[in-house]
């Protein structure tokens, strides 16, 4: 998917982190307790910490726009050293809420924020570790994303 004659949507880090912890919470009700839950906010930190990193966040738009990789599994890779600690498992295998507030989260963030029209599910086979098997890239940008 080639992206032409878009206009551009600058975005800070800053601006998505607000929307994102102002609007996870109404948006994915049922998800909700990743922010607030203390067995899981360690999880919603991690997410945090990726979406601040503005170069992270630049290789995860990048891999899902040019490679189809959907963010799930890049973000899981990346801190794949980080979930092998706060799981306390040598295959960081996260539980279900887990695995589906993750999806959300980046859900949220392609979506909601970033203004994504489409999305599919794709075989990840990441069974070694985090046993995901299963996540979502998203297309469509209404506009091309320049992080500020």
């Amino acid at each position: 998917m080639y992206i032409t004659e878009v206009k551009a949507l600058n975005f800070s880090t800053s601006l998505l982190i607000d929307k994102v912890v102002t609007e996870f919470p109404i948006r994915y009700v049922q998800f909700k307790e990743l922010k607030k839950n203390v067995n899981y906010v360690k999880y919603w930190d991690k997410c945090i910490e990726a979406i601040t990193d503005k170069e992270l966040l630049s290789h995860i738009i990048f891999c899902n726009n040019i490679f189809r990789i959907p963010p799930v599994k890049t973000f899981l890779t990346y801190y794949e050293k980080d979930f092998v600690e706060i799981t306390g498992k040598e295959d960081a295998e996260l539980d279900i809420f887990v695995k589906k507030s993750i999806g959300a989260f980046w859900g949220m963030v392609f979506k909601f924020v970033l203004g994504y029209q489409g999305q599919k599910s794709t075989t990840v086979s990441m069974n070694k570790k985090f046993k995901v098997s299963t996540a979502t890239y998203f297309e469509n940008p209404k506009e091309k994303i320049i992080l500020e």
